[in-house]
């Protein structure tokens, strides 16, 4: 896709002003340039802009009541043969509407959101059996591990959701909050392990009380 169509899809603007961003160029990016970008490259605001990510959490813009809320893919996961390539199913699995204001303050939008299902023990009690995880799509998760946050990610053709830590030496840690080491270890991940994939960082939990 071109700068410019990019700009026009995005809300951004003309490719001079998506050009002005990418090089640092002119006025600082404006808010709502960074909330294009995220959509468009499927990030978080932090990504690129940790400032900008805080300021889009204080500063929610006014939707129209219309337009006021959002469905979320809800999904399960499988991954295909050989490369390991991951495989969204939405089946029966209904959708869950979000405000949309409540993703922006995340730093995210109905394209770069998932549901995911959090299924067995391995995370009690931070996160309980049959609870549903909002999850950032991004595709530079792996890139950007941030030590301790729980994490939706493929390993050995499974879905797993764990605390993640990046190793000096490129390998991660996968971890989980429950205590009982003995029936839930801590997992080394090697960094160049092919069979390995982030879906995304969790950000929110919706449980039964």
């Amino acid at each position: 896709m071109s700068q410019e169509a990019f700009g026009q899809k995005y809300g951004i603007g003309n490719q001079g002003a998506v050009w002005q961003c990418l090089n640092g160029k002119g006025m600082p990016i404006s808010l709502k340039a960074a909330r294009g970008f995220a959509e468009g490259l499927r990030v978080d605001i932090a990504a690129f802009s940790p400032r900008l990510a805080e300021e889009a959490a204080k500063n929610v813009a006014y939707v129209p009541d219309e337009d006021e809320f959002v469905r979320v893919r809800r999904v399960g996961v499988s991954f295909s043969q050989g490369h390991g390539q991951v495989v969204y199913e939405e089946g029966n699995k209904a959708p869950l509407t979000f405000r949309r204001d409540f993703l922006r303050k995340l730093g995210l939008t109905e394209r770069t959101a998932l549901v995911v299902d959090a299924v067995g023990r391995s995370n009690e009690t931070d996160i309980r059996d049959g609870a549903v995880l909002l999850v950032t799509n991004s595709e530079n998760a792996r890139e950007r591990i941030r030590d301790g946050k729980f994490y939706a990610f493929r390993y050995e053709r499974e879905l797993f959701i764990k605390k993640l830590y990046r190793l000096e030496n490129g390998a991660v840690k996968a971890v989980s909050a429950n205590h009982d080491k003995s029936e839930f270890p801590d997992r080394i991940i090697d960094g160049e392990e092919v069979d390995f994939e982030i879906i995304g960082r969790a950000l929110w939990m919706g449980a039964e009380l």
